[in-house]
């Protein structure tokens, strides 16, 4: 079955790039999240761990699926059956008062926010300034990402977390207003049938770069994860912790402005080669001890760089594949490679010593580079 429609509109764009921010608030506030709840379940170490894998997994998972959806069905009812999915899973857990009672929740509100997020990637992957579309989206949950870190002390109180909840709720709400910008389907003809496994697997530069994806978010992970360790162990105070992971993630806007600014003049290789470059210089900056000013500039640069190479991540698996579907995927491999990054790197660090979280980082960065050398280089001479 083919339809044909016009090119994404400008309202469009403008509702798919707020749309990013509201299936990503999981993701986006999962620092506020987490330390909510750690006073209101009274939870220990390890049972924040539970919930913020909880916090993630779920999106992992409705992505894979939505690359398989994401082309069969209108997007504005896939945007409203999955808003519908991620508010009812906040309204859930915030009448609950024990872990095991909010993990299904909030990972139904994950799985939602996660298929919403993929939807509106999608959309903006089918415009020709693709990059910068691209860009411009990450800058807002960036700019989302720091108003929630600001926000963090008026959840830290009792009930604090019923409210965090509530906010997000009201995000899901402001959504459903949004939806009926979204375009029927993508840009020129499209074939509504759904992809087949085999199908999937035929196309190997695709998933070269999911993998590259994949990967690049092993280093984002274990890096993620151990920030608070590094400033710990090279005696900073919380007050100063937290102002620091503020500060650098508002200079991570400038990342993706960057990335809009420039957009496809130097193609996608250059830049993610670039990136990879500055992360790396990041990553050995990361070393304890150090001073507040070291890491500070280093913690600003690790994330300038993934700001700045995300927008060409999507932009090279939208050029690979133009039917939109592995754009759908990315999330669930950038959520999966989150993940397993710290994983990888709690299975060597100790509690003196985080040289292996730089390392693992640093081994990924180069690995995630030379896939997505693989998919484009090949590509180029294809």
């Amino acid at each position: 079955m083919q339809i044909a429609v016009s090119p994404v509109p400008l309202n469009s764009v403008l509702a798919a790039s707020l749309l990013t921010v509201i299936g990503a608030a999981c993701f986006l506030g999962t620092p506020v999240i987490l330390a909510a709840a750690v006073g209101d379940l009274v939870l220990s170490e390890t049972q924040v761990g539970v919930l913020g894998s909880a916090l993630l997994s779920g999106s992992a998972i409705s992505a894979v699926m939505s690359a398989f959806l994401v082309r069969r069905y209108r997007w504005s009812l896939l945007a409203f059956m999955a808003l519908l999915v991620e508010a009812s899973g906040f309204l859930a857990a915030s009448v609950v008062d024990t872990l095991p009672a909010i993990l299904l929740p909030i990972w139904l509100a994950s799985f939602g926010g996660g298929a919403l997020y993929s939807l509106a990637m999608t959309v903006l992957s089918d415009h020709p300034q693709a990059v910068r579309l691209f860009g411009f989206a990450i800058s807002v949950q960036v700019a989302f990402q720091v108003l929630m870190l600001l926000s963090m002390p008026w959840f830290m109180v009792p009930g604090g977390l019923a409210d965090c909840l509530y906010a997000l709720l009201g995000l899901c709400v402001i959504g459903a207003c949004l939806i009926h910008l979204l375009p029927a389907q993508s840009a020129g003809s499209t074939n509504l049938d759904t992809m087949s496994v085999a199908e999937v697997l035929n196309q190997p530069k695709a998933l070269l770069c999911l993998m590259a994806c994949l990967v690049f978010f092993i280093s984002i992970g274990a890096v993620w994860a151990y920030l608070e360790r590094l400033g710990t162990l090279s005696g900073f105070a919380a007050v100063q912790l937290s102002q620091v992971l503020a500060g650098g993630v508002a200079i991570s806007i400038l990342g993706s402005i960057t990335a809009v600014w420039q957009g496809s003049q130097y193609g996608d290789l250059l830049p993610l080669g670039g990136a990879s470059a500055g992360m790396l210089a990041a990553v050995v900056m990361l070393q304890v001890p150090m001073s507040m000013m070291q890491f500070f500039v280093a913690f600003a640069i690790f994330n300038f760089f993934w700001n700045y190479s995300l927008s060409y991540q999507y932009a090279a698996v939208a050029r690979i594949d133009s039917s939109g579907r592995y754009v759908a995927a990315t999330p669930a491999f950038h959520s999966i490679g989150g993940a397993v990054g710290p994983l990888i790197a709690a299975v060597f660090v100790t509690s003196e010593q985080l040289i292996a979280v730089n390392v693992v980082a640093g081994i990924a960065l180069l690995i995630s580079f030379t896939l997505f050398y693989m998919a484009l280089s090949t590509r180029r001479h294809a």
